[in-house]
């Protein structure tokens, strides 16, 4: 009677888990090849994944295509290190198991044969799986409680190294800067598409409009920055670290800042890369309604759209063509204004007292509001419980809410007060502001323009062509 040849397969895993532990892979493969090597099995295909066999919802794409192999017929006996890095899943087990009682699949392990044809080999591959189950829950669950204690401490994170610091929260000196330049080139207007772009090592694109030429103004102060998956950057890998409240210094745990039993934020035990200010700052920006509800994106391509005001009614201009417009009230051709604007800038950063228009960072006193902000807010929720439990009636419960409320008002003003001029800043601190304005990218430009003055448009003089510089009125600040 003629046997069928036996054709392996092997297969390996190697675990990329937080703490670095896993086998080698090479290791792996050499002992799938002696076990070969030994029983005269002739290798078809090897296959290998460096990914958990934990989580079902990860795919295994070696896995997935050693399975339509083994459908497809190609081999007859699968080699791999321990039934664990096969899998871990019962579910999957049971497949294999269908599989060696339907197809007479031979699976051997460097640990021993498992007989899936016999009652005993499924068993003991039975047991194993649900061992090995066990033993990830039971090691996930002591790795979650060791994140919760590290960051109730405030000592850096495990797991998946934040850009800019190493596992151990040493800053890594250029990726620092290159997360600082994010920071601030977001707090100066730019977008989150132009800033992965920047990251990405992008030119700026220069598109035709109509009858003329629009270019992407890319941060300039952005170096390009490697990922490390080695693909481009994109928006929401920058939006991930703008929302990282690590990078000014802030414990966190699950995308959340964690709080002590106060509810104060928790110092991290490293240092930060931008300041309370800026970071504050930040978070105001993004979660601006305004920004969500534009779907072509926020920032400006010109100096003057949404930032001058209409002398007559005091709304914002619009950029329309070459012009800065308000529907109904004025219509001013755009390069003439802007140069007045830009004149009366230049002249002001070239001023000795420039220095006095920043504001004091106060990185304490934006803590202490933030922390003296929370405990407003427990308060109201504090005494919203007593209402419902009937301990106070609805007139104090008014009355709490009304001065918390109130309180928290004032303390938001303050701290936005202090994290104004933030975005200016580079530039007002720079050894000749003059020439840092004039390297500066767009968006960098409106926010000194928007620090140093208020512009108005009047409506153009009647009866006069030529342009009137008196018609732009400045107001600084």
């Amino acid at each position: 009677m003629a046997t069928t040849p036996v054709r392996a397969a092997i297969y390996l895993r190697i675990s990329l888990d937080q703490t670095g532990e896993g086998l080698a892979v090479e290791r792996q493969l050499e002992d799938c090849e002696e076990i070969a090597k030994a029983r005269g099995w002739p290798v078809v295909e090897r296959y290998a994944d460096s990914i958990s066999a934990f989580n079902r919802a990860k795919q295994r794409p070696d896995y997935d295509r050693m399975v339509a192999d083994y459908q497809a017929g190609r081999f007859n006996a699968l080699i791999t290190w321990d039934l664990d890095r096969l899998t871990r899943q019962p579910r999957q087990l049971e497949d294999w198991i269908d599989a060696a009682e339907s197809q007479g699949l031979r699976l051997v392990t460097a640990n021993g044969e498992a007989d899936l044809q016999t009652d005993g080999g499924r068993m003991y591959a039975r047991i194993k799986a649900a061992v090995a189950r066990a033993e990830m829950e039971r090691k996930g669950a002591r790795q979650s409680r060791a994140q919760k204690q590290r960051a109730a401490k405030g000592r850096p994170p495990r797991g998946v190294r934040a850009t800019g610091y190493t596992l151990d929260g040493e800053l890594v000196p250029g990726e620092a800067e290159a997360v600082r330049a994010v920071y601030q080139s977001f707090a100066n207007g730019s977008s989150l598409k132009a800033i992965a772009a920047a990251l990405s090592g992008a030119e700026p694109t220069v598109r035709k409009v109509g009858d003329r030429t629009a270019v992407q103004d890319l941060p300039k102060s952005v170096p390009p920055l490697p990922t490390r998956s080695g693909r481009p950057w994109n928006p929401t890998s920058v939006l991930s670290i703008l929302r990282n409240p690590r990078y000014a210094g802030w414990s966190m745990l699950e995308g959340k800042i964690v709080r002590d039993e106060t509810g104060a934020p928790v110092r991290g035990q490293w240092e930060p890369i931008v300041a309370d200010g800026i970071w504050l700052d930040v978070q105001r920006r993004l979660d601006d309604p305004r920004r969500k509800s534009n779907r072509a994106g926020t920032e400006r391509k010109h100096l003057g759209s949404g930032l001058y005001r209409c002398g007559i009614c005091g709304a914002p201009v619009r950029a329309h063509g070459a012009r800065y417009r308000c529907a109904g009230h004025i219509m001013r051709v755009r390069d003439r204004i802007d140069e007045v604007v830009l004149q009366f800038v230049q002249h002001r950063l070239a001023q000795p007292d420039l220095a006095n228009l920043l504001s004091q960072q106060d990185d304490g006193r934006v803590e202490n509001l933030v922390r003296a902000e929370n405990l407003e807010r427990d308060r109201i929720k504090r005494a919203r419980a007593d209402y419902k439990a009937e301990l106070i009636d609805g007139e104090f419960f008014a009355e709490i809410r009304r001065e918390a409320e109130a309180a928290i008002s004032a303390m938001e003003a303050e701290r936005i007060g202090l994290a104004a001029g933030t975005a200016a800043s580079e530039i007002l601190l720079a050894h000749s502001p003059v020439e840092a304005f004039g390297r500066a990218d767009l968006a960098a430009r409106r926010a000194v323009v928007d620090l140093l003055c208020e512009v108005h448009l009047n409506p153009a003089p009647r009866g006069r062509k030529a342009f009137d510089p008196s018609s732009v009125r400045l107001m600084p600040r």
